[in-house]
């Protein structure tokens, strides 16, 4: 029987782990209040007779005390793979030849509430654990299954995963069809067929309805089939993903009190496979429930491109940019954090010297890649302002904002556009100082002139 695998992208499985975790945690949370109250009032309903809910033993337990699932714990890791694709069966395959398709540690704080993702490049060029040899860490599962994934994992970030999830590749179509569709707004025409990879998206302006097929092409549409489009390249794919995730979100919400909510995680189960018991995912829909998208910080290794001796293509992984990613999200430490994130400074006035200081200043905090440079545009800002264009560490620019002094109210969040090749500039906290940061932050020796700092950023 033969199989098709193909390239999946991160974000598009990042999408399915989102939704998948969204669904059961939403549902989950709307069963247990439900049933709390009724169990509050002394009005006891029965748990549906089909599907697994009613093998749940006490869900009362639960909304007293939903960590009962993990004793002893504050934070669990949990390892979520994607498989290669097999159109054949037109499902995952669940076989030792299988391989991951894209791996992420899920880190979830039990007590914060707050849930982290790292992403770990397919073709990362690793050792395999149990194994003398390197590979790239997408045959682990392919010779040991998630055990063997997890182990590699954990050779990898010095964090040992604690439980696995793999998602099928049809659980984001499931799901939405289990919600009766989605409504969004399509921005511009998306038109693309691929009989190879089984995607055909036609889907033209105009606020919709969304079937779950549709949901998918609209989810994964990278670029047309006749020329440049307004929708090419990866950032706009990851926006429509989020108004995706918005639109799910909002629908399971609409529902109000489902008569039979077993329904709908009995699909979001049916698109999974993990050694998570069903009782530790209503733990986990307990706790994680009111979940918001500021308590999700999500990062991908980087690497560069490379071949073997032997002619494969494989991923160098930044070892630097592996321990500082491990450090921040999965152990918490925001000093990385700020490693990670590039703050450009700009100087919006005439006084010379004003962003080289205010970066200084900025790099005590632990801010390493610090930018500096004028901002090119006539005349004098009046109040500084702050634009996050998208950066991973979602604190950070009401942090950068306290330290240079500016208000909260000044902080803007303006996503990076790609270009008409599909190519954007990295994300960045950009501080823009105008005449009021110039005013309580005098510069030592510094006359005014036309063009101040060494270097010009737009």
């Amino acid at each position: 029987m033969n199989s098709t695998p193909k390239s999946g992208s991160a974000w598009l499985f990042f999408l399915r782990l989102l939704l998948f975790i969204t669904a059961v945690c939403v549902v989950a949370a709307i069963f247990v209040a439900t049933r709390a109250l009724h169990r509050k009032s002394g009005e006891m309903t029965a748990p549906a007779k089909d599907g697994w809910i009613a093998a749940m033993k006490d869900l009362g337990q639960i909304a007293i005390d939903p960590k009962a699932g993990f004793p002893g714990r504050s934070q669990i890791n949990i390892l979520c793979m994607g498989i290669d694709d097999n159109w054949t069966n037109s499902d995952v395959v669940y076989t030792r030849g299988a391989r991951t398709d894209t791996l992420f540690l899920l880190s979830l704080d039990l007590d914060k509430k707050r849930a982290s993702i790292l992403s770990i490049p397919r073709d990362s060029y690793v050792p395999i654990a149990g194994t003398d040899y390197k590979d790239k860490i997408n045959a682990a599962y392919a010779t040991g299954g998630p055990k063997r994934s997890m182990a590699t994992v954990n050779n990898l970030l010095g964090v040992a995963p604690d439980y696995y999830i793999i998602i099928k590749i049809d659980g984001t179509k499931k799901m939405v069809d289990a919600l009766g569709g989605v409504d969004v707004n399509v921005e511009h025409d998306l038109n693309y067929d691929d009989d190879w990879g089984h995607l055909h998206v036609h889907l033209h302006p105009g606020f919709q309805h969304l079937t779950g097929n549709d949901a998918v092409g609209f989810a994964r549409f990278r670029h047309g089939n006749h020329g440049l489009t307004p929708e090419d390249g990866d950032e706009r794919r990851i926006y429509r993903q989020h108004v995706l995730v918005r639109a799910m979100v909002e629908r399971i919400k609409s529902l109000g009190n489902m008569t039979k909510p077993d329904f709908l995680i009995d699909t979001a189960m049916s698109s999974v496979e993990t050694d998570l018991t069903r009782t530790q995912l209503f733990d986990l829909g307990a706790i994680f429930h009111s979940i918001q998208q500021d308590d999700i910080l999500t990062g991908q290794i980087p690497g560069t491109d490379a071949m073997t001796p032997g002619g494969m293509s494989i991923v160098n992984l930044n070892m630097d940019k592996t321990v500082l990613l491990t450090d921040w999200l999965i152990r918490g430490n925001e000093g990385s954090g700020r490693a990670l994130t590039t703050v450009i400074v700009k100087n919006g006035t005439k006084v010379h010297g004003l962003a080289s200081s205010a970066g200084d200043t900025i790099k005590t905090f632990g801010y390493t890649d610090v930018q500096i440079g004028n901002y090119n545009k006539p005349g004098t800002l009046a109040a500084s302002q702050i634009i996050d264009s998208g950066v991973s560490n979602r604190k950070a620019a009401t942090d950068v904002a306290g330290i240079v002094g500016v208000g909260a109210q000044s902080i803007l969040h303006i996503p990076v556009k790609t270009n008409r090749y599909g190519w954007a500039p990295p994300p960045a906290i950009t501080v823009v100082l105008g005449a009021d940061y110039a005013a309580a932050h005098p510069v030592m020796a510094s006359p005014p002139i036309a063009s101040d700092d060494s270097t010009s950023a737009n």
